[in-house]
């Protein structure tokens, strides 16, 4: 079909007095110029697709973006809060490693003063709970089933309170313990009333031999709180003893915050 409306014009042509060399050239300027104007209308379709991509594209990071900008407010509130809960947390724990350090040391200094009689087997130093605490077996002090304190124990008490009257700024509670065989007759009805009775007579003694009384307090446990097994005679000797423990003082007790339940 194209070949035959060529030479049509051809014919038309010649019939006009144009030559077939220049009809010829002016044919092939035009399909070049259409072929030209067909790419370029391809290539403008493609650049309008590929720019309402880019379009669309952008559109959606920008409302990406507005949403993220929203959130972030948030994160920020959300961060700025847990960064006041971390520093507060960090300041916790400094003024609890400084309280712990502390308590190293004097743990330590205990230990130094009372060097000699541990060494004598008259007492123990111990750190039980997280409470410093001096023990004396009930051997040194008392008697079977008796709260008259021994001239042996008259004396240790006596280095004891000398000792712990220096630590400034705390209060010590004096502990009777025992072992979990029940008291038959005699005195006392059972060991919870024995190891009170105990307790106080060695908070006497104390407050006698200088230590203010403002700073002492007594408690009787009985068996109820053991260091060794009631099996054994040994453990039961373990088991029967005054202790004398290093009260905490209020800043080195948890936060509220940190005994609070979490929700």
């Amino acid at each position: 079909m194209k070949k035959a409306i060529c030479l049509l014009l051809l014919s038309l042509a010649a019939g006009c007095g144009i030559s077939k060399d220049i009809y010829a050239q002016r044919v092939a300027e035009l399909t070049q110029t259409k072929s030209a104007l067909e790419a370029s209308e391809a290539a403008r379709k493609k650049r309008d697709a590929e720019n309402d991509a880019k379009i669309k594209a952008l559109g959606e990071e920008n409302l990406a973006l507005k949403l993220k900008l929203k959130g972030l407010g948030q994160d920020v509130s959300s961060m700025t809060a847990d960064l006041d809960n971390a520093r507060s947390r960090i300041d916790e724990m400094r003024k609890a490693q400084e309280q712990s350090e502390k308590r190293a040391k004097q743990f330590k200094d205990m230990l130094a003063k009372f060097k000699s009689m541990i060494d004598a087997g008259k007492l123990q130093v111990e750190i039980r709970n997280g409470l410093m605490l001096v023990k004396l077996p009930d051997n040194i002090l008392f008697d079977a089933g008796k709260t008259d304190i021994k001239p042996a124990g008259k004396e240790a008490i006596g280095q004891v309170t000398q000792i712990l009257a220096g630590i400034e700024g705390r209060k010590f509670q004096v502990t009777g313990h025992t072992d979990n065989v029940p008291i038959k007759g005699g005195k006392f009805k059972s060991n919870w009333e024995l190891s009170t009775a105990r307790s106080l007579e060695v908070l006497k003694l104390m407050t006698a031999d200088g230590m203010d009384e403002k700073r002492l307090s007594a408690a009787g446990y009985a068996d109820t709180m053991p260091v060794a097994d009631n099996a054994t005679d040994d453990g039961k000797r373990q088991n029967r003893r005054i202790e004398i423990v290093v009260v905490p003082n209020i800043e080195e007790l948890p936060s509220m915050e940190d005994t609070a339940p979490k929700s």
